[in-house]
């Protein structure tokens, strides 16, 4: 579907990159969809493994990079099966919490040089990247081996630290081209519980509207981890509210205690 909407045929791949945290095999995913999609053996691959929630942005980071310094077009995967990793039910409250947010998803998209965008009407320009660690918060977001399969640690203190980092991260990544903050027309705030969306929605004073459809992908998919976010942008570009040349900012989290974001603008 993603290649089709961008009007891809398999020869027209450079590379391909797909991102997960879950489940674990070799050959990777990347070489089994180049397999059954009919990629040219040329293709170049990469995967993203373990970055957790945030890790669509540094996939779209990569693919946008080679787009700008390689020409290269690139499908982007992000492909989440959390179930895999459901075991018998413990007595966990924290496990409970986990498994009644996270669901499986997958959603794609191509990032081709702007020198091919004849057909990217109403598509999204990358215009940049910021990045926040607080290493000191590491123990909070975990997602851990154990004899019992992969077990995952959500601190509540999550939302709060979040919250401390999001309006520099999001000031710098606005100000380097000139954008001020009431220029963003469209959010797309990767949910990772309804608090997460609350305590950043306050911090960067944002509108109910404007979180609107960070909320609706919650409620109606869950928690997909990495494939959260881009079915968020999804959701903003059909909506048909996109008018070319307007502003875009979508944020991601996950273990680290990590915050990523990028400024989009309407084609």
């Amino acid at each position: 579907s993603c290649m089709a909407n961008a009007g891809l045929a398999p020869g027209d791949v450079e590379q391909l990159t797909v991102v997960s945290c879950t489940g674990y095999a070799t050959p990777g995913l990347d070489i089994l969809l180049a397999r059954d999609l009919g990629l040219p053996s040329g293709t170049q691959r990469l995967h993203i493994g373990h970055m957790g929630c945030y890790a669509a942005l540094p996939g779209l980071a990569t693919a946008a990079d080679a787009a700008a310094a390689r020409d290269r077009t690139t499908v982007l995967l992000c492909l989440e099966l959390t179930s895999l990793h459901i075991q018998p039910p413990v007595h966990d409250r924290e496990q409970m919490v986990a498994h009644a947010l996270f669901s499986d998803a997958a959603a794609a998209v191509a990032v081709s040089p702007g020198s091919r965008g004849p057909g990217n009407r109403g598509g999204l320009e990358v215009v940049d990247f910021v990045a926040r660690t607080d290493v000191a918060r590491v123990a909070l977001m975990s997602w851990d081996v154990t004899d019992l399969g992969f077990r995952m640690g959500l601190s509540p203190q999550v939302p709060a630290v979040l919250s401390a980092h999001v309006a520099d991260a999001v000031g710098e990544l606005l100000s380097r081209h000139g954008v001020g903050l009431d220029a963003v027309a469209h959010w797309a705030i990767h949910p990772g519980g309804p608090r997460v969306v609350d305590v950043v929605a306050e911090r960067m004073g944002l509108s109910d509207t404007q979180v609107a459809a960070s909320r609706d992908v919650l409620r109606e998919h869950g928690n997909c981890s990495s494939a959260t976010v881009l079915l968020i942008l999804d959701r903003i570009v059909a909506g048909g509210d996109l008018q070319p040349g307007e502003h875009v900012v979508a944020m991601a989290f996950g273990p680290g205690l990590t915050l990523y974001a990028t400024l989009l603008r309407a084609c």
